[in-house]
């Protein structure tokens, strides 16, 4: 590797990969994080924005002292890890929750009471249904254990 390029090794040859959401964002400048602080950074931003066609990759790069080609892979890497956890039920869930949160503080910000409203009752229902499906599908799992 020459001394221009960039060690862009990611860990996705990790057993499980590595595990974005319980990186510590550090307070040294964002162009020294490293690989996971970064995509760490990034999946808070994508979270906050709602969606990853909200960051600006020539920003970012700019920000983080990297290619706008290196965030592009980070995104990618971070939506198959984003991936994974959704077929994982908590994880999904926790989506779900974060992204209601943000839509309904956007309707808020917008002055849109009536619909910040509409979004958080349909998310008690949505939680509440996640709830019972949930509590069934334990007690599916209790009734097969009993038959084995």
């Amino acid at each position: 590797m020459s001394t221009n390029q960039v060690d862009i090794t990611d860990g996705c040859n990790e057993p499980d990969g590595p595990d974005y959401l319980s990186v510590d964002i550090p307070s040294k400048p964002p162009e020294e994080y490293n690989y996971r602080e970064r995509r760490a950074r990034l999946l808070q931003l994508i979270t906050e924005h709602g969606h990853p066609d909200s960051i600006n990759q020539t920003e970012m790069a700019d920000r983080f002292g990297v290619s706008q080609q290196q965030v592009s892979k980070d995104i990618r890497r971070l939506g198959e890890y984003v991936h994974g956890r959704v077929l994982d039920r908590n994880q999904r869930a926790l989506m779900v929750r974060a992204v209601t949160n943000r839509a309904i503080r956007g309707l808020l910000d917008d002055g849109d009471f009536r619909k910040a409203a509409k979004t958080a009752m349909e998310y008690d229902e949505w939680a509440t249904d996640y709830i019972e499906l949930s509590e069934m599908a334990a007690e599916i799992e209790a009734l097969k254990r009993e038959q084995e």
